[in-house]
C-alpha cells in the first residue's frame, strides 16, 4: 500500500500517519527518509515496513507519481533504520536532561509510585518484563529487545544499562511512535 500524501490520512478512518515512513525526493532524485517532517517538495508516504519498502521501490508507482525517468533510493531500509535509531537515542538523552529519565528497575519502580505513565525500555538480552505484576498497567507499556545495552549506555551516559523508563508523555509518544516504526525495520520482525 503507497500513501500518496497528507491528504490521503484525513480521508480514510483506518490509516494512521505514524504507521507510515515520509520519503521526499531531492533535486538529484535521491529518496530522502524525512522523518523529521521538514523536507521541502513532493513527498510520498510509505508503510513502514522494510520489506514493504524494497516491494513498492521495484514497482513504477515512485517514478510515476514523482514523474521521473529514475529513482535512486541506495539501501533505503537500512538508512531509515539508522535515523530511526539516532532519533530514538536522542529522544532518550531529552528526556534525560530533562529528568524524566529513570534508569535501572528501582528507579523506575520508584518513579511508578509518583507517576503512574511510564514507557519501559527493555535492551536486547535483559530479563522480560512480561509476567512482572509491577508492571502492569494499563499506563505502563514496555518495548523489548529493540535497542542494544550500548545504545542505552552512549544515551544516558551511564554503564550497564538494560532497563530505561519514561515518565514524560510527550517524550513517551514520541519515542514510542519511533520504536514502533523501527520494528518494520528490524530483520527478525
Amino acid at each position: 500500500m503507497l500513501v500518496l500524501n497528507k491528504k490521503s490520512f484525513s480521508e480514510s478512518d483506518g490509516l494512521n500517519e505514524d504507521d507510515f515512513i515520509k520519503i521526499s525526493l531531492s533535486p538529484d532524485n535521491k529518496l530522502i527518509p524525512d522523518l523529521h517532517n521538514d523536507l521541502p517538495g513532493k513527498s510520498v508516504w510509505v508503510p513502514a515496513n522494510k520489506a514493504l519498502i524494497a516491494d513498492i521501490l521495484r514497482k513504477e508507482d515512485l517514478k510515476n507519481y514523482f514523474q521521473v525517468p529514475e529513482v535512486f533510493a541506495p539501501d533505503l531500509g537500512f538508512l531509515i533504520e539508522m535515523i530511526l535509531r539516532k532519533k530514538i537515542l536522542n529522544g532518550i538523552s531529552l528526556t534525560k536532561k530533562a529528568g524524566d529519565l529513570a534508569i535501572g528497575l528501582d528507579s523506575i519502580k520508584t518513579q511508578l509510585i509518583n507517576r503512574k505513565h511510564c514507557l519501559i525500555l527493555v535492551a536486547k538480552g535483559a530479563k522480560s518484563l512480561k509476567n512482572n505484576s509491577f508492571f502492569s498497567s494499563k499506563y505502563v507499556s514496555s518495548i523489548e529487545s529493540l535497542l542494544e545495552q550500548k545504545d542505552f549506555e552512549n544515551s544516558t551516559g551511564k554503564i550497564n544499562v538494560k532497563y530505561i523508563g519514561i515518565f514524560s508523555k510527550n517524550f513517551k509518544k514520541t519515542i514510542q511512535v519511533d520504536l514502533n516504526k523501527l520494528k518494520g525495520f528490524i530483520d527478525n520482525h
